[in-house]
């Protein structure tokens, strides 16, 4: 019978979160309203059987590893540890479940370790570039209070609030980096167009040109000669 992994509000406007078995969303909507609760949100935890599933899941084996993807990750380890599911049957979860297939082989390495009776904390510091030192340190606080789960929520949080500081920083930073391209689109396109009309100009009248105008001519000469360079430079300017 297929696992879920659900958050539930009563009309007293409680939360309540963890894994139950159902046969559909329906089926697990229903029982939580036997409780008094309402499904708010349900995750399916079970293998990807589609053929095209799977090979997206290959394909994204170079993608990198997202904040909110280890967001979500602490989120439901908590959760599920919370529930009473054991940290090794919990991390086997969530490496079926996770759509980013490096980071689900890295999960997948980790309830090995943990299997073999390694500390959780010193498991995901096999992942440096991963894993922060703070998120390790405070893993490692949580085994040692026995309060994983609550620390994992707390890291959550803290990592949410993260991806939306770094969200508006994105945002604010739009505008400005849109008017530097046009200025820079703009600066080119005079360059190739105007540049070589008034180097024309000034060779007939044969002016002894500045060394800041004589580069300006050569640049504008190169960039009409040579548009591909001109080109390849924005693109790489944009990226």
């Amino acid at each position: 019978m297929p696992t879920f992994i659900y958050t539930a509000k009563s009309k007293e406007s409680q939360d309540k979160s963890g894994v139950l078995e159902a046969a559909s969303k329906s089926e697990l909507a229903g029982m939580l309203r036997q409780d008094g609760y309402f499904l708010t949100s349900a995750v399916l935890v079970g293998k990807e059987t589609s053929f095209w599933q799977q090979w997206k899941r290959r394909l994204r084996f170079w993608q990198r590893i997202s904040l909110v993807e280890k967001m979500v990750f602490a989120r439901y380890l908590a959760t599920m540890i919370k529930a009473g599911l054991s940290l090794t049957r919990a991390l086997q979860i969530l490496a079926v479940q996770t759509k980013n297939s490096r980071f689900s082989r890295i999960i997948a390495d980790l309830e090995k370790s943990v299997s073999k009776g390694q500390a959780f904390s010193d498991s995901l510091g096999k992942y440096p570039l991963i894993f922060s030192e703070l998120f390790i340190n405070m893993v490692r606080v949580g085994e040692a209070s026995g309060n994983l789960d609550e620390v994992l929520k707390n890291l959550a949080g803290q990592m949410e609030k993260d991806h939306e500081l770094i969200s508006r920083v994105r945002g604010a930073m739009i505008y400005p980096t849109v008017i530097i391209i046009v200025m820079v689109v703009i600066g080119i396109l005079m360059m190739i167009m105007v540049v070589p009309r008034l180097a024309a100009t000034f060779a007939e009248l044969k002016i002894d040109l500045p060394w800041t105008t004589k580069l300006v001519v050569f640049t504008g000469q190169f960039l009409a000669s040579y548009f591909i360079f001109g080109f390849a430079g924005l693109i790489i300017l944009i990226i």
